[in-house]
């Protein structure tokens, strides 16, 4: 019986060995298959791209020298002779593929072509593609058409503008090229497939397709996966998806034809590309089954030769068996017995161990919230008392921001809290919201304001929009700003430096819908469900450094469903992610009346902000005027490389009634600026990588329009600081993100001939001045945190002192460079530049700057930080939280050393 089982497990052994051999190999033919079929589309769109390129170009320097030539005739008109006929002749000859050069006038009408004099009767077919080329387009890259003779049905045109010497639009020149002058390049010698090989317009309209050109001409493939979605992520790749027109599945690739804004498609049909894998698949398994029926027929030969032992075995058994079969039996009762007892006891132990447990989390639940609430309503009551002056006025206005503050500050901890009672709520089924109106806008500026510090630690840029037509939403208030904290929150805190995270929320089919998109580090597709989870972290190297509990998300979830909606996430590696918030279109309520004062969903982070506080008495500043609202609209050319920003602004700008002009960079600009368009103001980002910044777009602007208002917009500290003036006197700087009542001033004054308004930006500083004037000592301290710059102003506020506040190390550095002054305090640790290294910039410094006193502002104790300070240069420290007694005699000590160093007085 044993040499029959061992037997029958060999044969087993080797039928799973050989099953499993034909399957891996079929698997790997069918890997390197497909990944060859790939990289054969790549190759062939890669070539596609060159030649549709090259065709192009030679038509565009064909359309020169027909340009060049009506201009030297002095219009359309003027050039219909034998003379110029033949010149147009010449210059169709240099255009590859090349079916006749036509010129028409203003209205669209044929004045000549070079494929026979005199011209056919014909009018410019293509009326949007006119009216593109009347309003200032370059360029115009047509659909396929047909061809009014000749046996080849199809062309498609590439036409350009014809201007006099006003630079008034007169007519257009246009290449009809041939069709088939793509697909017959396609045909590829010696090639097995019938490749699909596609050009299309940016909008998806075919100007050249094989097979079937006929029949795509004037189609669309914009519905396809092509247009939807993959030139969104990148302007070249490769996929898998059926195609739009013919609807079969295609191994396809794909690239953006640069300058002229085609894209080419080249693909093979997954079952044509795949049928020589298939039959290798077929000859494999019938391999595999010869070589399975001749194992299965030796084992059936043994059998027969091993089938009467194995019974005489199996007999014997059978007694054994039947002769322990009752004492077994017996003995199996009574063991069942014992342990069915011993399971009863434990289950009953677990039970009482599992309430006492809850019991206890229960009892920690609640000593928790009583412990943290207690002292947290305290300090948001008193403030909010202090706020709203509730037993008088306070006297000064910025106490009231003070107090403001404190409250924020204690009811974003105390939301923090609650983020972990929810959690327990939500595991207990007892989480409910409160209905009632919601400003969805209020909600996106707390949201920023409250996370802005954290940002400014990561170096990262936030922007919130909210369209008019959602801010005001049916829902709990509370709920709705912990959804906007935890999204935006998560985003900061997956975004490197130099990222960005934007709020938008708009009006879409009906439906509100909330999108917070970050420019992070993006989430593997195959942990998108499980980061939904409560506690679930995506283990990767680049997330180790990031602290978190993973309740964020799965409760932002829960309390979006609570309200009806739905939570989406799209994520990819080293793009990053967009979160998609769905309410329900019954959420939706009427606008609100409006406000007296409008409150700025944006609120940009200072970068220096100096302030001088001389000894008392001195009389408090009026307080800002409102911001003034646009005397009328405005014709503007918004130019950002960054489409989500760029959409955004130009959507509240034309929301305020401006008509907008975008462009994606700088060189999309100069071709309005060089055109007849009208534009009362050119705003600009001035980061626009690669190529063209927005300073060098500005002094072109002052070139080629004299006079045209320039506002650059900026979101970072080194920009920001940094005076317009050497741009000229139609220059003026904006920081990003917008703030709105900024903006609006900015527009006010463009719009009204009138002067900037007095109220300052907080973002732009005022440079340092060259020489101290005579007065009390003047100290510079350098904090990155906006809440502790207000701090320390009003810890010196009344000291005798003047102060300048400056955001980080490299602003210090160079107000030292500028200014004169007798003290820093120096923050330690500020994002990029930090404290020790700027001291080391200072102490660098030729004197008297390089002896300036340097005090570190530290929460750092230890004798280690101590020593790395002594060792940066400074000459002493004042530890955190600050005491105001313990800093002003500090500061008075470190300047009396300086002075008796120096021996002035």
């Amino acid at each position: 019986m044993g040499r029959f089982l061992r037997g029958a497990l060999v044969v087993v052994v080797v039928l799973a060995a050989l099953a499993g051999n034909a399957a891996l190999r079929i698997y790997h033919d069918y890997q390197d298959t497909q990944q060859h079929r790939f990289a054969l589309v790549r190759d062939m769109a890669r070539l596609v791209d060159e030649h549709v390129r090259r065709t192009v170009r030679t038509a565009d320097v064909a359309l020169d020298q027909t340009a060049a030539m009506v201009a030297e005739a002095g219009g359309p008109q003027k050039v219909r002779d034998l003379k110029h006929w033949t010149r147009l002749r010449e210059y169709a000859a240099q255009a590859e593929g090349a079916d006749a050069i036509w010129i028409y006038d203003a209205d669209g009408r044929a004045v000549l072509e070079s494929a026979s004099f005199p011209n056919r009767i014909a009018g410019f077919a293509d009326q949007a593609g006119l009216d593109a080329l009347r309003g200032g387009t370059r360029l115009h890259i047509g659909a396929a058409q047909p061809v009014r003779t000749g046996a080849q049905p199809l062309v498609f045109p590439v036409s350009r503008p014809l201007h006099d010497d006003e630079g008034r639009f007169v007519g257009v020149a246009a290449v009809s090229i041939r069709v088939n002058h793509l697909t017959d390049f396609y045909t590829i010698p010696g090639l097995e497939f019938d490749p699909l090989v596609a050009v299309y317009r940016p909008n998806g309209e075919v100007v050249a397709r094989h097979p079937e050109p006929e029949i795509s001409a004037g189609r669309s493939a914009a519905a396809g996966t092509l247009f939807q979605s993959k030139l969104r992520e990148a302007p070249e790749g490769q996929f898998l998806a059926p195609s739009p027109l013919d609807g079969v599945l295609r191994i396809a690739a794909y690239r953006t034809v640069p300058d002229y804004g085609l894209v080419v498609l080249t693909g093979i049909g997954r079952d044509e590309a795949m049928a020589e894998w298939r039959t290798r698949t077929l000859h494999t398994v019938l391999e595999t089954i010869v070589g399975l029926l001749a194992v299965l027929g030796m084992l059936a030969w043994g059998l027969r030769y091993l089938d009467r032992e194995r019974k005489a075995q199996v007999a014997l058994a059978e007694a054994r068996t039947a002769v322990e079969r009752t004492s077994a039996e017996r003995d199996e009762s009574a063991r069942l017995a014992a342990a069915l007892d011993q399971a009863r006891d434990m289950a009953e132990t677990a039970r009482q161990a599992a309430e006492a447990a809850n019991r206890a989390k229960s009892e920690f639940l609640a000593g928790l919230s009583h412990e943290l609430r207690t002292p947290l309503n305290a300090v948001i009551g008193f403030a909010d008392l202090i706020a709203r002056e509730a037993e008088g006025p306070v006297g000064t206005p910025s106490y009231r921001q003070y107090a403001a503050n404190v409250r924020d500050s204690g009811q974003h901890v105390l939301e923090l809290i609650n983020e972990i009672l929810d959690h327990a709520r939500v595991e207990a089924g007892a989480l409910t919201v409160e209905e009632g109106r919601c400003d969805l806008e209020a909600a996106a500026d707390f949201a920023v304001r409250m996370l802005t510090p954290r940002a400014e630690r990561a170096g990262v840029l936030l922007s919130a929009v909210v369209a008019p037509a959602v801010r005001g939403l049916r829902g709990d208030d509370r709920r709705i700003r912990q959804i906007l904290l935890n999204l935006i929150a998560n985003g900061v805190k997956y975004t490197p430096t130099g990222g960005s995270v934007t709020l938008s929320a708009l009006l879409e089919g009906g439906v509100p819908v909330i999108r917070v998109t970050d420019t992070g580090l993006g989430i593997p597709a195959e942990d998108l469900d499980r980061v939904l989870e409560p506690f679930a972290r995506v283990e990767r190297a680049d997330h180790r450094g990031v602290e978190g509990a993973g309740l964020g998300l799965p409760l932002t979830k829960r309390l979006v469903e609570l309200h009806g909606g739905t939570l989406a996430l799209r994520s990819t590696l080293g793009v990053g992610t967009t979160v998609t918030v769905r309410l329900p279109a019954g959420r939706l309520l009427p606008a609100a009346p409006p406000a007296t004062v409008e409150a700025s969903p944006i609120q940009p982070a200072p970068a220096a902000i100096p302030i001088a506080i001389p000894a008392p008495p001195r009389a408090q500043p009026a307080p800002p005027a409102p911001a003034a609202a646009p005397s009328g609209p405005l014709s503007i050319l918004l130019v950002d490389d960054d489409p989500t920003v760029r959409d955004m602004v130009a959507g509240l700008l034309r929301g305020w009634g401006h008509r907008v002009i975008a462009a994606a960079n700088a060189n999309e600009a100069l071709v309005v600026l060089d055109g007849t368009e009208k534009l009362d103001l050119l705003l600009s980002d001035v980061v626009m990588p690669p190529g063209m910044d927005g300073t060098e777009l500005a002094r072109h602007a002052a070139r080629i329009r004299p006079g045209l208002p320039v506002l650059l917009a900026s979101g970072f500290a080194a920009h920001a600081v940094g005076s317009p003036a050497g741009f000229g006197p139609d220059v003026a700087m904006i920081a990003k993100p917008f703030s709105i009542d900024d903006l609006r001033r900015q527009l006010a004054r463009i719009a009204g001939g009138r002067t900037e308004s007095a109220i300052p930006t907080q973002a732009v500083a005022t440079p340092a001045p060259t020489l101290r004037p005579p007065g009390p000592p003047r100290l510079l301290i350098a904090e990155d945190l906006s809440i502790n710059r207000e701090l320390l102003a009003a810890l010196f506020k009344d000291s005798g002192y003047r102060i300048d506040l400056v955001a980080d190390g490299a602003a210090a550095v160079e107000a030292v460079t500028a200014g004169d002054y007798d003290l820093v305090l120096m923050d330690v640790q500020m994002p990029g530049m930090d404290g020790l290294e700027a001291s080391r910039a200072i102490r660098a410094m030729p004197p008297p700057r390089g002896d300036l006193p340097i005090l570190a502002l530290t929460a750092g104790s230890s004798e280690e930080e101590r020593r790395n300070c002594r060792d940066a240069g400074m000459n002493g420290h004042i530890g955190k939280p600050y005491d105001r007694e313990i800093m002003l005699r500090q500061v008075a000590h470190t300047l009396a050393a300086g002075r008796s160093r120096t021996g002035t007085a």
